[in-house]
C-alpha cells in the first residue's frame, strides 16, 4: 500500500504535522463533532501505524509535511519540540498561499520563534496548550496569539480556533507569557492526578482494600472533587472544610499531608515544569 494517499489539488480544511495521540484525539473529535469531515483532512507522519489509523477513517496520509502547508487551510502543528527544527528545515517554501491559520500543540516553543520560522502574518499564528483529557472530551486548552495582531483580523480568527479546541474540552485565552506555566498545571496536571491516585490507591492496599476497588475510589474520589470546583464556584478551602469535622479522620489525614509537604511539593512541581518548558523554548 503507497504511504501516501493524499490530492496534490485538493485544498483540505485542517491538516495536522505530526499524528501522536494528541493529535488523534483533536482530529477525531473534529470528525465524531462534524467540524471536519474524514476526507477534507490531511495528516502527515513518518510512522506507519499511526498513519493507519487516519486512513482507516478517510483521512488523506503523507509523508511530506510540504504537502500540508501548501494545500491546507487550517493547520496543527503536533510534533514533539525536538524535531521543530527538522520539520522547518525540511519546508520547500514559505510561502502557503491557502493557509489560512497555523497552531502549534508543540511545548515550549514560543510564537516569534514561529512566526520567524513560517513567515506567516500575526493573526494567523496561535499556540494551544491542551492536555491529555482531550482524548475523552474532557481537556482543557490554553490559548495564545502575537501581542502585535491586528485585533481586527484576531477577530475572525480566533472564534475559528477555539470553536476547534471546544471539540475536545474546555478553552481559555491567555497572554503567551503564562503559557509555560498554565501548561504546567493544565498539560502536566493529569500526571499529577494519577500519581495522587496510585498513591492514595496505594494506601487503600495497605489497608486490606482490593487493588481495583482502591484505584476506583481514589478516581471517583478525584473526579467528583474537581467537579465540584468547577460546578459550585466555591472557593476550594471552602470545599475542604465541608469534608474535615472537628476531630475527625479527615483533618488528621490533611494534617499528615502538610507534615509531609504536600502542598510545597504541588508548588515545586509546577514551578519545575514551568522552567523546564522555558528551557525547551529557550534552545529551539
Amino acid at each position: 500500500m503507497s504511504n501516501s494517499n493524499y490530492d496534490p489539488h485538493k485544498i483540505y480544511e485542517i491538516g495536522f504535522i505530526g499524528s501522536g495521540n494528541m493529535a488523534q484525539a483533536i482530529g477525531l473529535a473534529f470528525i465524531e463533532k462534524g467540524i471536519c469531515k474524514a476526507e477534507n483532512l490531511i495528516v502527515s507522519s513518518p510512522s506507519e501505524n499511526n498513519k493507519k489509523v487516519w486512513r482507516d477513517i478517510g483521512a488523506a496520509v503523507t509523508n511530506d509535511n510540504n504537502a500540508v502547508f501548501c494545500n491546507t487551510k487550517i493547520v496543527f502543528l503536533a510534533t514533539k519540540p525536538q524535531y521543530f527544527p527538522k520539520v522547518v528545515s525540511e519546508l520547500f517554501t514559505k510561502t502557503f498561499g491557502s493557509l489560512q491559520i497555523l497552531i502549534s500543540i508543540m511545548a515550549g516553543i514560543p510564537l516569534n520563534k514561529l512566526q520567524e520560522a513560517f513567515n506567516v502574518q500575526p493573526s494567523v499564528l496561535f499556540k494551544v496548550m491542551p492536555n491529555t483529557p482531550s482524548i475523552i472530551g474532557e481537556g482543557f486548552s490554553a490559548i495564545s496569539y502575537l501581542s502585535d495582531a491586528s485585533l481586527e483580523e484576531i477577530a475572525v480568527t480566533l472564534p475559528k480556533v477555539k470553536l476547534l479546541m471546544s471539540a475536545v474540552g474546555g478553552v481559555e485565552v491567555i497572554p503567551e507569557s503564562l503559557m509555560n506555566a498554565a501548561g504546567a498545571i493544565s498539560g502536566s496536571g493529569p500526571a499529577y492526578a494519577f500519581l495522587i491516585i496510585e498513591a492514595l490507591a496505594d494506601g487503600g492496599v495497605k489497608q486490606g482494600i482490593p487493588r481495583d476497588l482502591a484505584v476506583r475510589l481514589a478516581a471517583s474520589a478525584m473526579a467528583g472533587g474537581s467537579r465540584m470546583v468547577l460546578e459550585t464556584g466555591k472557593h476550594t478551602g471552602q470545599l475542604k472544610d465541608m469534608v474535615t469535622s472537628a476531630g475527625g479522620s479527615t483533618i488528621a489525614a490533611l494534617h499528615a499531608l502538610e507534615k509531609g509537604g504536600v502542598r510545597c511539593a504541588m508548588m515545586d512541581a509546577v514551578e519545575a515544569a514551568t522552567n523546564r518548558s522555558k528551557e525547551m523554548g529557550e534552545k529551539k
